[in-house]
């Protein structure tokens, strides 16, 4: 009785590679090919959609990051809007769907933030959403005026994140 020789690995094929080859089996006796098993839709996973989170408080920053993280999102939390300027521009933050900033912050305020996000030629697409605790309707219309996709009054609840998810999504 002859020796099975082992046959080398095949190389990485392509799905269109793969369903024009044929296969031998010993079984049958008779080629066969190799038909890809396709995944429904359903269970293809949307890619993980990336905000980043800008306020100097503490504790909104957590709160707004846990809503976000407990809805499937991926966060990146900065205290200014100096600082989020500076890791978009310098690249240190990147695939980033969308931003939620305070309004009332020192150094810069969040519709500064909103307006030079606006004015950079990379950056202007990125949906801006502004959130404050003072309901002041002027502040509101000027920030919806200047771009924001939409202003949140604080305290941020998960139903206000689920009513954000389909602007995400472009």
């Amino acid at each position: 009785m002859a020796a099975a020789v082992p046959t080398p690995a095949p190389a990485a094929m392509t799905l269109p590679a793969m369903a024009a080859q044929k296969v031998s089996s010993p079984k049958a006796g008779a080629d066969r090919k190799v038909v890809p098993v396709l995944v429904p839709d359903e269970a293809v996973q949307a890619p993980e959609m990336h905000v980043l989170a800008v306020d100097d408080s503490v504790v909104d920053r957590a709160v707004i990051a846990k809503i976000l993280r407990s809805s499937k999102y991926r966060v990146t939390t900065v205290d200014s809007a100096t600082r989020a300027l500076e890791l978009l521009g310098l690249g240190l933050i990147t695939d980033v769907n969308m931003i939620i900033t305070d309004y009332w912050m020192p150094g810069m305020t969040g519709y500064e933030l909103l307006k030079r996000l606006k004015e950079s030629s990379h950056l202007r697409e990125i949906p801006v959403v502004i959130m404050s605790s003072e309901n002041v309707p002027t502040r509101i219309t000027r920030c919806l005026e200047e771009g924001a996709e939409d202003f949140l009054l604080k305290p941020v609840r998960p139903s206000d994140v689920s009513r954000l998810c389909s602007r995400m999504i472009r």
